[in-house]
């Protein structure tokens, strides 16, 4: 593998790790203020901590993978990138 596909890899790999996190930040926005008129914001705000909780593990094991591809291990991100 070249060090030009290796740059570009870790780019692409960054954004998508961005991505995941704004997906995040969101959808967190969204539990924190469910519509007033949904007629059970429980079960719906559940759902939304949920898909919170695999975006966050989507960020963080993006990030771990940019690492490993650089030659380095990030034991404390692939913990959290794992799947309950």
């Amino acid at each position: 593998m070249t060090s030009d596909l290796r740059v570009a890899l870790c780019r692409s790999i960054t954004a998508r790790a961005q991505l995941a996190g704004a997906e995040a930040a969101e959808l967190e926005a969204q539990a924190a203020n469910p519509p007033e008129d949904h007629p059970d914001p429980e079960p719906f705000v559940q759902h939304l901590q949920e898909r919170v909780a695999a975006a966050r593990r989507r960020y963080w094991r993006e990030l771990a993978a940019v690492q490993l591809l650089m030659g380095h291990r990030w034991e404390q991100a692939e913990a959290l990138g794992v799947e309950p």
